[in-house]
């Protein structure tokens, strides 16, 4: 059950349930509107004709969608970028086209005709008329209804990313209030923890005699630079870089046990502590870093991981 609630919930889900829902509704305005198929002839099922035709349009649409997203692996994901947002979402339009034309035409025949197969076969022959008909109308009805999943793609993913914005700089401020309070409760700690006798994190470098050894909360980030890192760090107040011939990986097995340290990017590893607010950015994140002027990008791949953190760090 709990497992079926999430799949329900799931953004992806959602966002095709309701675009297709959007789709039957127009399809049975448009029907109204437009009275195709000699449809006005037919006063007394008129209405059921319009609702079976929206129902239908709606009922492909999702399993069409559902296909694409978690089948052929093209969803409408808010998490990826715009561009690959709107890509997939055309992508189940060409999938849907021809797979709603195809079941409106076997309605089409049970419903004027009592006999499914006949807008396939007359004459002894196949037929395929009625079929692209049915393709031209869908198509052009896709016109219309692309144009406004294109625009709600956009405001559906800015309204996604400033949600994401806004619940990551909440975790920060509760973040940075801790560490305020811990500040001014604990002060001998804090004295403490600079002492020689705090825990000391040892980075050597893999030529000469490089090495740094520091606290591992003085480290404000390391920024991968080809076959070196850029340790960036506090000591005495001041801000301090330090370059040493040593990958990532050495460096992460070093802070392993720091909650508060996570890698945001595959170049980059932040405190989270010094972290002072996120922006949003068509890519990812920003993040602004207190006491410089280093803006610290954040890749999709990492999010989950930064949003993890700072709950962990923030409680």
């Amino acid at each position: 059950m709990t497992m079926m609630k999430i799949k329900i919930k799931n953004p992806v889900n959602i966002r095709i349930v309701h675009e297709s829902v959007y789709a039957g509704i127009f399809v049975i305005l448009l029907l109204w509107l437009t009275m195709p198929f000699n449809v006005e002839t037919i006063h007394e099922r008129r209405p059921l004709f319009f609702l079976a035709q929206g129902i239908i349009t709606t009922v492909i649409s999702i399993a069409t969608g559902l296909f694409a997203a978690h089948i052929l692996h093209f969803p409408m994901d808010p998490r990826l970028p715009l561009n690959t947002v709107h890509r997939n979402s055309l992508i189940q339009y060409f999938i849907n086209i021809p797979t709603v034309a195809f079941v409106l035409t076997v309605f089409g025949g049970f419903f004027f005709c009592d006999n499914p197969i006949e807008p396939w076969w007359n004459g002894g022959h196949i037929h395929l008329d009625y079929f692209y008909q049915y393709i031209y109308y869908v198509s052009a009805t896709c016109i219309f209804l692309y144009t406004g999943t294109y625009v709600r793609n956009r405001n559906w993913h800015l309204r996604f990313k400033l949600e994401e914005v806004r619940i990551i700089n909440a975790l920060l401020e509760e973040l940075q209030k801790n560490i305020a309070e811990e500040s001014e409760m604990g002060k001998q700690k804090a004295e403490d923890r600079q002492s020689d006798s705090a825990p000391q994190c040892h980075l050597v470098g893999n030529t000469g005699n490089s090495t740094l050894s520091l606290p591992p909360e003085n480290i404000i980030y390391v920024e991968s630079m080809s076959n070196y890192a850029d340790i960036c760090y506090m000591e005495d107040d001041e801000v301090r870089h330090k370059m040493l011939r040593i990958t990532l990986k050495q460096i992460k097995e070093c802070i392993a046990d720091n909650k508060f340290m996570v890698q945001c990017h595959r170049a980059f590893i932040v405190n989270l502590n010094f972290v002072v607010t996120i922006t949003n950015r068509n890519s990812g994140y920003l993040l602004q870093i207190f006491g410089t002027d280093k803006q610290i990008p954040v890749s999709r791949t990492y999010t989950a991981a930064v949003k993890e953190s700072l709950q962990v760090s923030a409680k």
